[in-house]
């Protein structure tokens, strides 16, 4: 009965070894679509150094970097449509290498022509 106990402890250590998490930070990646006849005015975003602006990027926009644990993350974007019925998506993606993945995201369907905002609220990593 005593070797259950040993075995059990050996599996657990020896499990929790070669599932070691990556204490050196997150892949964080931002994405901006939309259909035709939307564009961008501008997309505001945070990275490890702090916070970047920038003005009318090429739609699709990607931007990807390195944060350290316990950084934030931030994108708000300021759209503007030619029409109803179009749409547009920001998302920003958070991976722990070896660990896990998660996103959160603003999606968008416009109503008549004008200006709209995307925003993925600021978090803590």
């Amino acid at each position: 009965m005593t070797a259950r106990p040993t075995f059990a402890a050996l599996l657990l250590a020896t499990t929790c070894q070669l599932t070691q998490s990556n204490a050196d930070g997150f892949v964080v990646s931002y994405s901006l679509t939309a259909a035709a006849g939307v564009s961008c005015d501008s997309v505001k975003y945070e990275n490890a150094t702090g916070i970047v602006k920038v003005t009318s990027p090429p739609l699709p926009w990607q931007y990807g970097y390195m944060a350290p644990p316990q950084s934030h993350l931030q994108v708000v974007a300021w759209m503007t449509a030619t029409g109803s019925g179009q749409q547009a998506k920001l998302k920003a993606t958070w991976t722990l290498a070896g660990v896990s993945s998660a996103a959160d995201s603003s999606f968008g369907t416009t109503t008549a022509p004008g200006k709209f905002t995307l925003a993925v609220g600021r978090r803590q990593l």
